[in-house]
């Protein structure tokens, strides 16, 4: 070709077509034997793709390609409009993080490019990995002959043996599909219907911004990886961003199913917690981040909201989980170390709380292991608790009986304690003041009529104990209603203010000598 400082046969651009297709199409309508000789006319090579590198050399372009600058540079994302040249200005008049395109690809559809005559300006986007419109893999190479895509070539289809039906098998979901072509509408004005997925009203009124980063805050909090400024997919794979978006497209699309649907696979099981469900760390930091930036992530927000408010209500069947935040309240989770301050407990025990089921906790895999969370109303629940426990010796005083005589009933199942050696690993016996209360009003609920003067239960046993009784024989009697209880005292405490008739003592045990001993 004779060089010359203009294209021979000018041809203004395709609306949403990208810079590198149309240079080819340029070079095949005017006969060219490769379209970086375009290039040649602006001092630019194929060889040396850095932006800011094209960017200098647009003027010297638009020039050779007779076109307005203004028309050249909306071709491709090189307009950087920060200092520190993270963010480009795209076609649309937005700006997003330029960690988001893969400018330039060799990857395309065939069948749109032979269908439309251009490569779309989609394909560099870095979550385009599939067509939007017939959902087949976008490739760089032929099906059929493996041939390579250049970036010199001057057709828009570089292979001719290409096979049609090969690249009509779509190979993502139908929700993926749909996302993409929600993601084409905004980024280069495709009118692609997307009506029928089921996408949320905020997602198809948001900003192509809004809606990648919403798409990078779902992915990346099941895959790691991915920050919402994009800088996490220069590094990462393809498949990896591929796995990233289907998931985000599943949570998107059905919606509000599909959300709760993604919310329950950021529920970890734990099989020593009794089957229950619990919240992972992702969940509550996925939470944290859509209040935090309601206006950057409005569909996750209200997604949250209905969420949480039909968890609180019971209603959602979806999510078992019997931890859920107080209406309002966003801080629901403490670390370990957090949380042994509230307890003011050590790590061993704030351990053995967990494992017991004690403290209703979060769990998160990390690899092999396990770290645990502890809910803020677990917390305050326990710390209620603290506040009732009384050691093993008030609460023998409070029921007027020995140490011995109050482990006997805690081993014949009247009492529980809440903590002891054998129940839990506790260094000692602990008992609920509210659980003794109640073993005494029930014992009190239970008084017969007063037909004669009682005999006090600790008397009782003193006299018969040498025979058998003891305070626990003596209750599976009355409970098997062998002998009646009846109130010896108004103001005594624990047992002291029971009695029972002697007569009926006196039928089952004789009339034998009362004996001294201890009390038990």
């Amino acid at each position: 070709m004779d060089r010359s400082e203009a294209v021979s046969i000018p041809s203004p651009p395709i609306r949403g077509e990208s810079l590198i297709g149309y240079l080819i199409r340029v070079a095949d309508t005017n006969c060219y034997e490769s379209s970086g000789w375009i290039l040649s006319l602006a001092g630019l090579t194929y060889a040396t793709m850095k932006p800011s590198t094209w960017k200098k050399g647009l003027p010297a372009l638009a020039y050779a390609l007779q076109q307005p600058l203004e028309e050249i540079s909306r071709l491709a994302p090189l307009n950087t409009v920060e200092g520190n040249h993270s963010k480009v200005l795209i076609e649309n008049g937005e700006m997003i993080s330029r960690y988001f395109l893969k400018w330039p690809t060799k990857e395309i559809c065939s069948q749109c490019a032979r269908e439309s005559g251009y490569l779309s300006a989609a394909w560099d986007l870095r979550f385009v990995t599939h067509c939007p419109k017939h959902g087949c893999k976008l490739r760089s190479t032929c099906s059929e002959c493996d041939e390579e895509a250049g970036y010199s070539r001057t057709t828009v289809d570089f292979c001719s043996c290409m096979d049609f039906q090969e690249w009509n098998k779509p190979t993502i979901s139908e929700a993926h599909v749909g996302l993409l072509r929600l993601l084409s509408n905004k980024f280069v004005g495709t009118d692609f219907r997307a009506d029928k997925y089921g996408f949320p009203e905020e997602l198809k009124q948001a900003s192509l911004r809004e809606a990648i980063e919403t798409i990078v805050l779902l992915g990346s909090s099941l895959h790691i990886g991915g920050r919402v400024d994009g800088r996490g997919y220069c590094r990462m794979s393809e498949d990896r961003v591929i796995a990233q978006v289907a998931t985000a497209a599943d949570a998107l699309a059905d919606w509000p199913q599909g959300f709760m649907r993604y919310l329950g696979k950021l529920i970890v099981p734990i099989d020593n917690y009794s089957g229950s469900s619990f919240f992972a760390e992702r969940f509550a930091r996925l939470y944290h981040c859509a209040e935090s930036n309601q206006s950057q992530f409005p569909t996750i927000f209200r997604g949250f909201e209905e969420c949480l408010g039909l968890l609180a209500k019971g209603k959602l069947q979806s999510l078992v989980g019997k931890v859920a935040p107080k209406p309002g309240r966003h801080k629901w989770l403490a670390c370990g170390s957090d949380a042994r301050v509230c307890l003011r407990v050590g790590k061993s025990t704030l351990s053995r709380l967990m494992r017991k089921g004690m403290l209703k906790t979060i769990a998160v895999r990390r690899g092999q292991s396990v770290q645990r969370f502890v809910t803020h109303e677990s917390i305050e629940a326990y710390l209620d608790l603290k506040r009732r426990l009384i050691g093993i010796k008030s609460a023998a005083y409070m029921l007027s009986v020995s140490l011995h005589t109050l482990k006997t009933l805690v081993k014949a199942g009247f009492l529980t304690p809440y903590h002891s050696p054998d129940l839990d690993g506790h260094h000692s016996w602990q008992f609920d003041k509210d659980v003794l209360a109640g073993f005494l009003h029930e014992l009190e609920e239970s008084l017969e009529e007063q037909s004669s003067d009682p005999v006090q239960l600790v008397a009782a046993v003193r006299k018969y104990n040498k025979q058998g009784l003891s305070y626990v024989k003596l209750l599976d009697m009355i409970r098997n209603g062998e002998v009646e209880l009846l109130m010896y005292s108004q103001t005594e405490r624990g047992f002291l203010k029971f009695g029972v008739d002697p007569t009926a003592l006196k039928k089952i045990f004789g009339n034998e000598a009362a004996v001294e001993y201890d009390p038990v």
